[in-house]
């Protein structure tokens, strides 16, 4: 039978040992990275430039293209940022949490992380709208985390038969609806005014709608407040 320790990790994490410094140049990046998030909140991504993040961090320009490739790798660099930074905090929730508990710390860990960089992420889900590469590459991060939660579901689903994701085409399917349900969600919350009390009131609807899922028979579960 499966077991709920078999979810701890589930990737690799990319913590920086403590004690181990950056290099000049991972310095130099991070800095233009911090630039061009600044810079995102008082203008949309179209008009970020390189002569603009280059007089920002006080570098040349040719200086700044020795990083990146151009403003689009700059900006795809800086979603990259955010996610790494949150998936972090996904792979730190308590392994054998239940599964609501586990559900809303990844529902806390993702609002945290919109809130925290709410300009890097409406840049990524305004950008992969394109149906280009950086739809692609939106898709491949969340995919990162539909995979992550999926897994732990599926250890659930042999653990707790009340559990039951195949209405939905199973745990990856069932995970997949709920993910792209939150990032819609807070995509619409965060390029709008609202208040704190509306970003409590979000969670806990999403981490309640996330649970539902999964539990397809259930009528006992209503939103919950968060403190």
């Amino acid at each position: 039978m499966a077991d709920r320790e078999t979810v701890v990790g589930g990737a690799p994490s990319s913590r920086r040992r403590v004690g181990q410094k950056l290099r000049k140049g991972d310095r130099r990046r991070n800095e233009i990275l911090d630039a061009a998030e600044e810079q995102l909140r008082d203008r949309a991504a179209l008009d970020l430039t390189i002569d603009g993040l280059a007089e920002a961090v006080g570098v040349s320009r040719s200086s700044l293209y020795f990083y990146f490739d151009s403003k689009w790798d700059v900006v795809d660099a800086l979603v990259e940022r955010a996610s790494a930074e949150m998936f972090e905090q996904y792979l730190a929730l308590p392994a054998t949490a239940p599964l609501e508990d586990f559900l809303a710390g990844a529902l806390e860990a993702t609002y945290l992380g919109w809130k925290r960089h709410r300009v890097v992420f409406l840049a990524a889900a305004e950008r992969s709208s394109h149906a280009d590469e950086a739809t692609d590459r939106w898709r491949e991060i969340m995919e990162r985390f539909i995979g992550f939660i999926a897994d732990r579901i599926e250890v659930e689903f042999a653990l707790d038969p009340t559990v039951d994701p195949t209405p939905l085409g199973g745990a990856r399917r069932a995970v997949e609806i709920g993910c792209w349900m939150v990032e819609r969600s807070f995509y619409m919350l965060f390029s709008r005014e609202h208040d704190e009390a509306e970003e409590r009131e979000m969670v806990a609807a999403l981490t309640a709608a996330f649970e539902r899922l999964l539990h397809p028979d259930s009528v006992s579960r209503r939103p919950r407040p968060r403190t």
